[in-house]
This record gives C-alpha cells, structure tokens and sequence, in this order.
C-alpha cells in the first residue's frame, strides 16, 4: 500500500474532539497500516503546540510509533528550486508547506491535510493529495 504524510494540520483535526468521525477513523487506520511517515518538520510543529510538558511527553511517545521520514543533504537545493519554480508560477506559501509537498513529491506518496496551501501547490506540481473513496477528497 502507499505511504501517506499526515500534514500538521490534518494530525491537528483528528485531535480535536468536535471532529468528524469518519476522519479520526481514517488517521487511525492509516497508523494501524503503518502507512504513516512522520518528516520531522511535522512532528516538531505538533510537539511546539502541546499545552504542557506532559501532553508533549505523551505526544512525542505517541509518534514514536511512526515512520520517521529522514532528508538527505542535497534535499535543501531540490527545495530551493521546487519553491523558486512555485514562486514564479504565482504560488506563494509558507516555505514548511513547500517543504513538506517537496517531501511528498520526492517519495511518491500522497498527502493527507486540512490546509488550502496544498491545494494550491498540488495545481502547480506534481503533489498527490490523499483522497478516500467515501468523502472525496480529505
């Protein structure tokens, strides 16, 4: 099966309590699968948000459990001009997010998030969002 990143933002909807079922159930299945790869960038945004030290130590032994996505050194270069080529073609996001895509694109997988700024990149490049038969896109 394909491998998925889980975007900040989509791991930061399933933790809330008013989110949609359907959705929660999703990330969890895409964990249970070991499907999941974890790039550090997100894994240190969701560790900066955790309210206390205790919710940031259940939280750090919680991803633990996910594929960490390591970036070799000429990964920065590829960055460089994946956000310069996205510039110049009008899409101008927060450097995380084109990282993240980069990240996507470079490992052939596909992209679950709640975030509009990969919606914008994917019409650019060649990024995979996530879809689910059931609901469409997530």
């Amino acid at each position: 099966m394909d491998k998925v990143i889980v975007d900040t933002s989509a791991w930061i909807e399933s933790f809330r309590p008013q989110c949609d079922t359907t959705f929660v159930h999703l990330v969890k299945d895409l964990i249970i699968k070991e499907r999941v790869l974890l790039p550090g960038i997100i894994k240190a945004e969701l560790l900066r948000g955790t309210r206390n030290k205790k919710e940031y130590n259940r939280l750090n032994d919680l991803l633990k459990g996910v594929a960490y996505l390591p970036v070799p050194e000429e990964f920065w270069e590829k960055l460089a001009a994946f956000s310069f080529d996205l510039f110049r073609n009008g899409i101008v996001v927060p450097l995380t997010d084109t990282y993240i895509a980069l990240l996507c694109v470079e490992h052939n997988t596909s992209l679950l998030h709640r975030d509009k700024h990969f919606d914008l990149i994917a019409r650019k490049s060649p990024l995979r969002l996530f879809f689910h038969e059931k609901n469409g896109q997530v």
